[in-house]
Formats: C-alpha cells, structure tokens, sequence
C-alpha cells in the first residue's frame, strides 16, 4: 500500500531530524524573534550586532548591558506539517486513478525534501555594551540536510520512464564562535556604525556542492530498455578555521517618530578551514570522519535489465561502487553570505511601535535564503514591565512567519522569550517552530529624557 510507503518515508525523515543536532541562524535574541525579523531599527546594546551596529549611537534609556544567559533555535522543514501528514497517512493512493498520488507528488518541493534546524547561544557574560561601544561572543552552528527531488520520487513512484532523476545531495553542518567589536558615531544628521568579526570554525562537515552529483535515468523502448545511472559524493569535513567579517550600518537621528536604516551584514565574510588553531589542536583534529579528512562515495548503474539480474551477471558488475577515505589537509574557503537590510520603525502612539525590515540575500546557504524577506512587527510597551510583541514575515527560505513574545522587567533584570511558526499560521499548518530565551541586566543613563 502507498501508505506504507508514507509511514516509511515519516520514519526516513525522524531519522533525519534525529541524526542532525539541534544547531545557528543570523545572531539574534528573543525581541528580534517576537518581532519576526523587524529589528533593524528596534535592536540596542550588544543586540545590535548582525542588524544595525549603528544603533549603539542612538540615544538609550540604559548605559549599558550585559547577557548572562540564552538560547535561541528553530526547526523548520519545506514539507511536513501536522494537516499534510492527518491528509495523507492511510489513504488509498491509487483510488481515482491515482489522483490523490499526483497531487501528494506535485507538491514535492523542486529542492526536495529539506530540514533546518539552528542554535545560537550567546557565551554568559561576554556580551555586554556600554554608550557606544559593545563586545560579543556567541556560539552559532548551522545545519541543513534533505533528500534531493528525484529519491523522494523514486522512493514514492519507482523509477519513472525517460525521466532523469536528480540525485544531488546538498548536506551542511556548521559549527563555530563568533566574536564581535562593534562601535558607532554621529555624522551630521546620521549616525554610523561597525562591527568588525572574528569567526573561529570549530567544525565543518558536508558534501562538496562543485565535486558531486548524481543521477537515475530508466529506458523503455525498442532496443534500450534498461536503467543507467551514475554518482559520485564527495563528504568533507574539517576541524579548525578563521576568518573574518565586518557589518556596517548607517541609521537617521528620529524625525517626528520616524527612523530609517541601512546596514550590510557579513561583508566580505570568509572562514579559512584547515588553519592550525588553537581549537584543533585541542580536539586534535578529529570531526565525523575518523580516518581522513574526507570520504568519497561512488554508484554507477550499467545498463540494469531483467536479464542481467537473473542471468549469470554478478550484482556487483550491474551496480558497481564503492567508498574510500580521502586525505586533503589543504585549505579551502567558505564564503559566510552577506545580507543587506532596509528598515524602518514609526511611533504609532505611547507605547506603541511599528517596525519594518525588508532584507535581501545573494546566496542560497546557511542562514541566508538567496532572495528577498519582508517582515512587520509591533511592540507595545504601554506596561513597561511586561511588553508585548508580535510580527509576521513573507519570503526568504521560510516563506511564511508569524511570531509574538513577551517579557518580564524587574528593576535592572530582563527576562524575554519568544515563540513563532514557520510556513503556517497555526500549529496544524506550520512546518516549522522557532523558541527563545534570554536574561540580561542594564544600567540606566541619567540623562536619558524619556518620552
């Protein structure tokens, strides 16, 4: 029964999810979360960093800041939800001429099947900010896995005729620590802001994107009617990198409640893996691949017929294969992408804030989604104790967003946290959930005049 294959392919994904540890996006804290994204205009303190360093300029009812502990994470698929899989598990495929099967196979993503998932942990008490001046450390990990299109059509249809299916694998895992020293200053009516990054690469593992492929094509006609085949996969890993990274951002002084921004985000971002640092000589040198640092995975299809599997023909000449461990300790450089970030924030009322943030990025990779977001968000803060926010956000890889936080403010004591969907506006819809979490303490400025 095809829902079989359904329970089968639900049991492939949890191992997926399982086999990939929960692990980071952009930087950003629990009110960046609550507002979806909208925080190019909102961000202050040490929070600034990865969205407006210009900020630190502005004028802040606290001194400074300084994190002692959280966790922000997300995990998000292109596929599954909660109503897809009640929709389809135990359903006659086949019923109708096969009707309800089309429809579950034409909305296989042309990516295929994707799960990504995040962790960004500040390190406790090395985030803090003071005026116009903020250190930060974070450990930030990144991974994306999936099983490409044409396997999950295989899995689900076998192996259609004069159709090549696509067998590229594009696995990641990230892992490393970011730290940050951001300043800003006024210029005339503006004010500017750096961030100048060290990226300190703890890990990385997955498959070399310009060194493998693969591919299934099935032949049925007079004289060729046969499945061919090919495919080559080359895992990298590496323990040990640095690079560097800078963000700008320019931001206006406040005009009848309005202010504008721009600011780039990982600018010239490079890790460098393979260096010798500290880090791999502390773990010497060993990741996922314990004999090499690599290992490449071959398949090959001749010619597959019925004749040949039950003839005298070994399996091993109709599939032949095999793996080996490849030793490369050369360096090798990962672009970190670059966002560029428009926002805007307006004073409905007292209390009451509207921001928005219209983001681009130029790369499909990690954090970045290769195409353009659009995020609202609202904070009232008409309780100074307990704010409440809420944002919605369209584009980029998670297409769909809706998020809404709070916190609790006592005396120089902040607790925030944050809840949102991903692709979805309910829980049975979403295919995705994002949570986080912070404390942290301020000093308040004296000559800060409120409003």
């Amino acid at each position: 029964m095809f829902s079989d294959r359904v329970r089968n392919i639900g049991i492939i994904l949890l191992i997926l999810i399982i086999s990939c540890p929960l692990i980071g996006q952009t930087r950003r804290d629990p009110r960046a979360m609550a507002l979806a994204g909208a925080y190019g205009m909102l961000a202050r303190g040490p929070f600034v960093v990865d969205y407006n360093p210009a900020n630190l300029a502005l004028e802040d009812q606290y001194r400074s800041y300084r994190v002692w502990f959280g966790l922000n994470t997300s995990f998000t698929n292109n596929f599954l939800s909660l109503k897809r899989y009640q929709e389809y598990n135990g359903k006659d495929f086949e019923a109708n001429d096969g009707k309800l099967k089309q429809q579950f196979l034409d909305q296989i993503p042309p990516n295929g099947w994707r799960i990504f998932t995040d962790v960004h942990i500040p390190i406790p008490y090395l985030n803090f900010s003071r005026y116009n001046k903020a250190f930060t450390s974070d450990v930030i990990a990144i991974g994306d896995i999936g099983l490409p299109e044409g396997l999950v059509r295989f899995l689900f249809e076998g192996n259609p005729i004069k159709e090549k299916l696509d067998m590229d694998f594009k696995e990641e895992f990230l892992l490393m620590n970011q730290y940050a020293y951001t300043f800003a200053f006024p210029v005339k009516k503006l004010y500017m802001g750096v961030s100048l990054k060290y990226l300190q690469g703890i890990n990385y593992f997955g498959i070399n994107p310009d060194s493998s492929y693969g591919y299934i094509t099935t032949h049925f006609s007079a004289g060729r009617n046969y499945m061919v085949g090919e495919g080559y996969y080359l895992f990298q890993q590496s323990v040990g990198g640095q690079g560097y990274a800078m963000d700008l951002g320019i931001t206006t002084r406040e005009i009848n409640g309005y202010h504008l921004g721009l600011s780039f985000t990982n600018l010239f971002g490079r890790i460098i893996w393979n260096k010798n640092t500290l880090v791999s000589r502390l773990i010497d040198k060993k990741g996922f691949i314990e004999d090499g640092s690599g290992r490449a995975y071959w398949f090959k299809v001749n010619e597959a017929r019925m004749d040949k599997l039950f003839g005298s023909n070994k399996f091993s000449s109709i599939f032949p294969g095999g793996n080996k461990a490849i030793n490369d300790s050369s360096e090798f450089v990962m672009r970190y992408p670059t966002l560029l970030r428009f926002s805007f924030s307006k004073w409905l009322d007292e209390g009451a804030q509207l921001a928005m943030d219209f983001v681009v990025g130029f790369e499909d990779r990690f954090y970045s989604f290769g195409a353009w977001k659009w995020s609202t968000g609202f904070e009232f803060t008409n309780n100074p104790r307990i704010p409440i926010r809420a944002g919605v956000s369209f584009g980029g890889w998670k297409h769909l967003e809706l998020t809404f936080g709070s916190g609790y403010n006592v005396g120089f004591i902040h607790f925030n946290w944050a809840l949102g969907l991903n692709q979805g506006l309910w829980f049975s819809t979403a295919k995705g959930i994002n949570i986080a979490f912070n404390i942290y303490t301020t000093k308040k400025d004296k000559d800060y005049k409120q409003k």
